[in-house]
C-alpha cells in the first residue's frame, strides 16, 4: 500500500512538472510571437535603409545607422505630437480616475437617493451610441471641437472602469468608513485619505488603462481636430503610414540641413523613417508599463471578482 501511494505521489509530481514544461514553452513562443515583430522594426530603425532593401534583417541590424532616428527626432511635428500626446496622456488619465474614482464611491451608499436610476443612465452610453456625426455634432455645440478639451472631456467617465473600481471599494469593510465618520471626518476626507490609500492596486491598473488608451488613439484627431498644432504623435505616425510625401519632405529637410550623419547616400528610406518613428512612439509606453504591472494582476482580480 505504501508503494502504491508513493507511485501515485509520484505521477502526480510527474505530471506537474511536465504541466510546467509545457506551460513555460507556450508562454515563450507567445512572447517570441508578440515581440518578433517589434524587434524586426527596431533592427530595420538601426540599419542603414540600402542595406535593409537587400533583405535579410531578422533581429540585428547588419550596417548600423543612426540616421533614421535623426530625421525622426529632428522633425518638428515629431515633437510637437509628442508634447500634444504627453499633455494628453497625463492631464485625460488623471481626470478621468478622479472623476471615475468619485463616482465609484459615491455609489457605495446602497441607501442613495435614485441609485437605480443614476445606474441605468450611466449603463445606457455603453448600448446605445449616437455615431461620429451626432458626435461631431455634439462637440461643436459645446465648443470643444478642434481644442485640446476634446481629448479630455470625452473620455472623462468609464462606465465599465467605474464598476471595477466600485467592486473593488466593496472589499474594505465599511466598518471602517463608519468609524471615520464617527471621528467626524468628512466624505472628501474619508475617499482621499482613506480609500484612496487601500485601493491603490485597482487604482494603477485603471490608471494604465487610461494612459494606453490616450497614448494609442488617433482617430480622435483625425474626426474632431483641424489644427495641425493639436495633432498627436500617432496621428502624425498614421499620416507618415498613408503619405509617402510627407517622409520624403523629411529626408529632403534633414539632407538640407545636413542633420544626417556620415554619408547619407541611401542611408535612409520611407521604410526605413517609418521604422523609427514606430519605436518612438511605442517606446515610452512600453517602458512605463513595467513600474505598474506588478499592480495590474492583483487590481483586476480583485475589482472584477465578487464573492
Amino acid at each position: 500500500m505504501d508503494a502504491a501511494l508513493h507511485t501515485k505521489k509520484v505521477r502526480i509530481s510527474s505530471a506537474r512538472k511536465a504541466f510546467v514544461i509545457i506551460n513555460y514553452a507556450l508562454m515563450l513562443a507567445m512572447a517570441f510571437v508578440f515581440f518578433a515583430p517589434y524587434i524586426n522594426i527596431l533592427a530595420k530603425s538601426l540599419n542603414s535603409a540600402a542595406d535593409t532593401e537587400l533583405g535579410g534583417i531578422s533581429f540585428f541590424p547588419r550596417v548600423w545607422s543612426w540616421n533614421n532616428f535623426h530625421v525622426t527626432l529632428s522633425d518638428p511635428s515629431m515633437w510637437q505630437g509628442f508634447k500634444i500626446t504627453a499633455l494628453r496622456v497625463v492631464i485625460g488619465s488623471l481626470f478621468s480616475l478622479l472623476v471615475t474614482y468619485m463616482a465609484a464611491y459615491g455609489l457605495l451608499r446602497k441607501n442613495m437617493r435614485f441609485r437605480r436610476i443614476i445606474v441605468a443612465f450611466l449603463t445606457l452610453p455603453m448600448f446605445i451610441g449616437g455615431g461620429i456625426v451626432a458626435t461631431y455634432i455634439v462637440y461643436a455645440k459645446i465648443k470643444v471641437y478642434d481644442s485640446f478639451l476634446v481629448y479630455i472631456l470625452p473620455t472623462a467617465f468609464s462606465f465599465y472602469n467605474m464598476v471595477i473600481i466600485r467592486t473593488y471599494l466593496l472589499t474594505v469593510p465599511e466598518s471602517l468608513r463608519e468609524s471615520a465618520r464617527i471621528d467626524g471626518a468628512g466624505e472628501l476626507r474619508i475617499m482621499f485619505q482613506i480609500m484612496l490609500p487601500l485601493s491603490m492596486p485597482v487604482v494603477a491598473t485603471i490608471l494604465l488603462w487610461n494612459a494606453v488608451g490616450h497614448w494609442n488613439d488617433w482617430t480622435t484627431t483625425l474626426y474632431y481636430i483641424n489644427s495641425a498644432s493639436l495633432y498627436t504623435m500617432q496621428f502624425n505616425l498614421q499620416q507618415s503610414l498613408k503619405e509617402a510625401a510627407r517622409i520624403q519632405e523629411m529626408i529632403a529637410e534633414a539632407l538640407a540641413s545636413g542633420r544626417l550623419l556620415g554619408d547619407s547616400s541611401g542611408s535612409v528610406s520611407k521604410d526605413s523613417i517609418l521604422s523609427a518613428q514606430i519605436i518612438v512612439s511605442t517606446l515610452p509606453i512600453i517602458l512605463v508599463y513595467p513600474f505598474l504591472q506588478r499592480y495590474f494582476i492583483s487590481g483586476v482580480m480583485i475589482g472584477g471578482v465578487k464573492e
